[in-house]
């Protein structure tokens, strides 16, 4: 009977350290805060741009941001949607790409 109570507190301390492991490096749940950003394309005129090189024009620029917002705790910038900013004149329309950064 000894032995069996011997083995369940140390399965009870393996388990305590364990979920203090967890929380200490972070795997735990956190409250993740967010912020969200809009980022010119460069290009301009009625002519929607194709999304993924509109992605990829823009993501240096996304990446940028999120690290200067959360620097370590960056977890990454996704994008959105492509937009236009519509001008009185076509040639005007400046195109976009929203993004959300989110931090662990």
């Amino acid at each position: 009977m000894h032995v069996g109570s011997g083995r369940t507190v140390r399965a009870a301390g393996a388990a305590a350290l364990a979920v203090s492991a967890a929380v200490a490096l972070g795997v735990a749940p956190a409250s993740a805060a967010s912020v969200t950003y809009d980022i010119s394309t460069g290009q301009y005129g009625p002519a929607r741009p194709r999304y993924e090189s509109a992605v990829a024009r823009t993501r240096p620029e996304a990446d940028r941001r999120c690290v200067a917002e959360f620097g370590f705790r960056a977890r990454g910038a996704d994008p959105v949607r492509l937009f236009a900013a519509v001008a009185d004149e076509p040639d005007e329309t400046e195109w976009f790409v929203k993004w959300t950064c989110t931090s662990n």
